[in-house]
């Protein structure tokens, strides 16, 4: 990305999302909420990996396409225009592959990252625990909140604990868990541990129905005696917190990514819609109220995407990465995905609000983006501390 202008490899990259977004993911949007089983979105998943998008971020060593932040922020935009839930699938496993494109040795890449780019597999994010929400993500607490337990047993680990909401929860091969050795330890005790699918003792519980977002699968993980390898750290014990904060970085921004690609979603919809009803004897559009209405939503979409795009450029660049400006990016991206699919479930009346046309699944989807990855009240002291 050279100023405000993708380039030619980007923007090629760019084109294969919005493609796949138009002939994989937009005829079947509306129908995720009935896909209990996620059979739907599975399909999507495998899909996804067959045209390369499902491995880009990672080396083209282990079968990826090597994209940076910039390229996978772009292609999260495209992918949240069709559904916020695919989108956000697709950016969780991203999440769960950050710490191991960071911190893995080469034979733990070599073991864990090409399965990733192949066959729809995912990778799922353990970090949220249900005692302690938000708390794992402040780097105020140190850590220090955790409850999973990784107890050494000779040349092994024995996990104990429960996760909660993760991403891709029931649907995974691989789980990257946050951990520790001791939470009186602080930062010092915590790690990061890859654990397979079918590891014993790992299981799910139900899945959580939710507002939206239903492409995306969440429920508790148990981690129940789990035995892994030593092998299966991420570094080095003490380095959990560091690792996890680094990865906060580059996935606020695919948050700010999705919540822009969510709005704009449905800010075409609604703008298709205006200027074909007639209202008062002309296009709803051109009453001076409406107009104004969608100046502001494509202002603040606008705004939203130099956001995430400054961001993402920045943490592309070897030492410059910068949780502030990711964290900005996701603030006022999801604020901006509340406000605008809100107003084109106004704008469009009934018809917006019907599960028929569309518009209402990207303001459900829209909410969480205000939640996860850090709440935004949490993430607003993140951004006051950085001043």
């Amino acid at each position: 990305m050279l100023g405000f202008t993708l380039s030619e490899e980007q923007s090629a990259i760019q084109k294969l999302a919005l493609e796949f977004t138009q002939k994989e993911i937009k005829p079947v949007a509306i129908k995720f909420e009935n896909d209990a089983e996620g059979k739907l979105a599975e399909a999507i998943f495998r899909k996804a990996a067959e045209v390369g998008i499902l491995g880009l971020p990672i080396s083209k060593e282990y079968g990826g396409g090597d994209a940076s932040n910039v390229e996978c922020s772009i292609v999260l935009e495209e992918l949240a225009a069709g559904c916020g839930g695919i989108a956000t699938a697709i950016g969780a496993s991203w999440f769960g592959q950050t710490p191991i494109m960071l911190a893995a040795t080469p034979e733990q890449r070599q073991r864990w990252l090409p399965p990733l780019t192949r066959d729809g597999n995912l990778c799922c994010m353990a970090m949220t625990e249900p005692a302690g929400g938000s708390d794992i993500e402040n780097p105020h607490m140190h850590s220090k909140t955790i409850r999973t337990i990784a107890r050494t047993d000779g040349d092994d680990y024995m996990v104990n604990g429960t996760k909660i909401w993760p991403s891709n929860s029931t649907n995974s091969h691989l789980y990257t868990v946050v951990a520790t050795i001791n939470p009186e330890l602080g930062d010092e005790g915590s790690c990061i541990l890859v654990i397979p699918r079918g590891t014993p003792g790992l299981s799910f519980g139900k899945p959580i129905k939710k507002m939206g977002m239903d492409a995306d699968s969440n429920s508790e993980i148990f981690l129940d005696n789990v035995r892994v390898s030593k092998d299966s750290l991420l570094g080095k014990v003490g380095d959990g917190a560091r690792l996890l904060q680094r990865t906060l970085i580059y996935n606020r921004t695919g948050a700010g990514a999705i919540a822009t690609g969510i709005a704009r979603g449905a800010f075409e919809l609604a703008l298709k819609y205006a200027k074909e009803r007639i209202t008062a004897g002309k296009p709803l559009i051109e009453h001076e109220i409406i107009c104004t209405m969608f100046a502001d939503m494509s202002t603040e979409i606008e705004a939203a995407r130099l956001l995430y795009l400054r961001a993402a450029w920045f943490n592309a660049q070897r030492g410059l990465a910068n949780m502030a400006w990711s964290t900005m990016a996701k603030v006022y991206a999801s604020d901006v995905a509340m406000r605008v699919t809100t107003d084109a479930v106004q704008v469009m009346g009934s018809y917006g609000y019907s599960r028929e046309v569309g518009v209402e699944k990207y303001m459900r989807d829209a909410k969480i983006m205000q939640i996860y990855i850090g709440a935004n009240e949490l993430t607003r002291q993140v951004i006051g501390e950085a001043l």
